[in-house]
């Protein structure tokens, strides 16, 4: 099963596609968090700290599909290099003015994140358009689903690391050096070079209008709820069960879980078609995830952990195939920057509002939204899914 991954190891640019798509996943992981740990530490602000973060995550999430479309029509090189420098004096931006007033602190924090390059949609579109074999093209979307996952182990650690070590600045100035070797790296390795000479008809059209791709982002945003959710309602109840240190070590089992079953999914051949296997593994994580509602136990809620996060990447790693399907190949930078915002404008929603759960009603509570907002993901596709087949007939 291992020679799956060995043949995509063994394709032309796969070392830097995977390595500098690795390097530029962990300041993608690490900001969020270095940011609350910088505004709250200089500002002593929690409150201002998670506005701060929130104006990061949502300003990628608007802007970053508007960059994609611009890396499909003149190529990866010729955005990324801009967006990467971007970045960096918008990161050197928000460090000079996080003790000086809070509009300055928030527009930097805007900059920031609108102009982050979405790592994991460069290189998945360039597997997209180099490999067409979907059955190698679904073991490269595994390895991508796996880094993504490794990634947001490591970087929260690290950042915390840093933190301790060398102060709240350390976090975000190892993101800046990251994100240079990693934007540099794929620009220079990079063998797009724009859709100006493909078929203009395919950018004439929306994405948003292209059937099913409503549904899926849709159900992207619900799956964010959980996203976003999680970590607050796991490290509420180890609070109140007075386990706190066991938290963290939680909050990584999701990540953890999901990891081994995103390479065991690429192991395996499928037949059935990829919108199937996204509805599936939507509803297998509800399932799953409901389970913690019938045994609120801390002795147990390691194990309800780890298997409500096995579904977790086989549901993007459908996604994205999915999503490869819908839209023309021209257009899947901007298409794969739609569904990372989704997710992120979730994952945004679903901190703010499980905080307020947990806040008002206690830590175990919040698994009811947890699982709820699983559910919501799995209908939405089922029915937008249904929808798909009756225009296809």
């Amino acid at each position: 099963m291992a020679g799956s991954y060995a043949l995509i190891l063994r394709k032309p640019h796969a070392r830097s596609t995977f390595g500098f798509g690795m390097v530029g996943r962990i300041p993608m992981a690490i900001n969020s968090v270095a940011i609350v740990f910088l505004v709250s530490d200089v500002r002593g602000s929690f409150t201002l700290a998670g506005i701060t973060s929130s104006f990061y995550t949502l300003a990628g999430a608007v802007v970053s599909p508007r960059v994609g479309k611009l890396a499909d029509r003149f190529g990866t090189k010729r955005v990324l290099l801009p967006v990467t420098l971007a970045n960096v004096l918008a990161t050197i931006g928000l460090l000079l003015s996080v003790d000086r007033g809070t509009p300055g602190l928030l527009i930097f924090a805007a900059l920031c994140g609108a102009t982050f390059p979405t790592f994991g949609g460069y290189t998945r579109t360039r597997w997209s358009r180099s490999i067409d074999s979907q059955e190698e093209l679904a073991s490269a979307l595994s390895l991508e689903s796996v880094m993504d996952e490794i990634a947001f182990v490591l970087g929260p650690i690290l950042a915390g690391f840093l933190f301790s070590l060398y102060g709240s600045r350390s976090p975000l100035l190892t993101g800046i050096a990251f994100l240079a070797i990693a934007g540099l790296g794929l620009a220079i390795t990079s063998t797009d070079h724009g859709g100006v000479e493909r078929v203009h008809e395919d950018h004439k059209r929306a994405i948003l209008a292209i059937p099913y791709v409503k549904s899926l982002l849709l159900s992207l945003v619900a799956l964010g709820l959980l996203f976003g959710s999680n970590f607050v309602v796991i490290i509420a109840v180890a609070k109140e069960g007075g386990r706190v240190s066991d938290g963290g070590l939680w909050v990584g089992l999701y990540p953890l879980g999901s990891a081994v079953a995103g390479l065991i999914y690429g192991f395996i051949h499928w037949k059935s078609a990829n919108a199937i296997r996204y509805t599936i593994s939507l509803i297998v994580m509800t399932f799953c995830t409901s389970g913690i509602l019938f045994f609120q136990n801390l002795d147990t809620i390691a194990f309800w952990i780890i298997l409500s996060g096995i579904a977790i990447a086989p549901a993007l790693i459908s996604a994205n195939a999915f999503m490869k399907e819908l839209v023309p190949l021209s257009r899947l930078n901007e298409a794969f920057a739609y569904l990372g915002a989704s997710i992120s404008i979730g994952v945004t929603l679903g901190s703010a509002s499980s905080g307020i759960i947990v806040s008002h009603y206690g830590g175990w509570k919040g698994f009811y939204f947890i699982t709820a907002a699983t559910a919501l993901s799995a209908l939405i596709s089922f029915f937008g899914w249904g929808s798909l087949r009756k225009v296809e007939k």
